[in-house]
């Protein structure tokens, strides 16, 4: 018989498991720890999980021993900064401004009537 779980995200951030012979529990920390603890809770038996994330819906269905990863590993490294050349050149308000400055010398008619817009507006 397979097990039916949901593991839902609620308002304040929190996850609950529902639908283990324990009763539902609620407050787990993470999306990771909600997994781990019904995992362990069912004794990794055949279950069909429902997943409700901030408005998503999938379902994962899992054999006995749950040999699908769910989740990605967690590798605690923090994310990487820009550094070096990705840094260098101009300052992006003076990209910016000379974007826009491409556009004052180039003539920009309407397809209508031909008109040149640039002179139109002066």
């Amino acid at each position: 018989m397979k097990l039916q779980l949901k593991i839902c995200r609620d308002v304040f951030g929190t996850w609950s498991v529902d639908g283990l012979s324990s009763g539902p529990i609620s407050h787990l920390r993470s999306l990771r720890a909600s997994v781990d603890y019904a995992r362990k809770a069912c004794d990794a038996a055949p279950a069909t999980i429902e997943f409700f994330v901030d408005g998503l819906y999938f379902v994962v269905h899992q054999e006995r021993g749950w040999p699908r990863s769910l989740l990605a590993p967690d590798t605690h490294r923090p994310p990487q900064a820009c550094t070096g050349s990705a840094l260098s050149g101009q300052p992006i308000h003076r990209r910016f401004l000379a974007w826009l400055r491409g556009f004052g010398g180039e003539s920009h008619t309407a397809p209508s009537t031909g008109q040149d817009l640039s002179q139109a507006a002066s």
